[in-house]
């Protein structure tokens, strides 16, 4: 997925819908480009969503890698209602490309019998 940024604005440049009574494993890699500057970056993420379906993060953003020219340029995974989401921040008056590759994995809950319940 590619988004552009113009600013320093938080964009979200991917997500991902969640299903209730799930856990989700994530891992976002993501690389900017603008003519004088590159950034990569891979962020990893463990979140769960209740049987209601709400959703949270267990633990923390892992950020595993972080390869940047420029400190203003930013990265993360978040949740956001029932979504989980890469968001990215650029600089001021810069033209960034970003393209996210975002992997997801989820498990919903085994029962004897039954097999994977959703």
């Amino acid at each position: 997925m590619y988004v552009n940024t113009t600013d320093a604005t938080v964009t979200t440049a991917a997500s991902f819908q969640t299903s209730p009574g799930k856990a989700y494993g994530v891992t976002a890699k993501v690389v900017a480009m603008e003519i004088d500057e590159s950034a990569f970056y891979i962020a990893q993420a463990h979140f769960r969503t209740t049987p209601a379906g709400v959703l949270s993060i267990v633990g923390a953003v892992n950020a595993a890698v972080v390869i940047e020219g420029t400190a203003a340029w930013a990265a993360d995974i978040d949740a956001s209602g029932t979504d989980i989401r890469v968001r990215v921040t650029g600089a001021a008056a810069t033209n960034i490309t970003w393209l996210v590759d975002l992997e997801v994995i989820e498990c919903g809950k085994y029962y004897p019998n039954q097999g994977l319940v959703s």
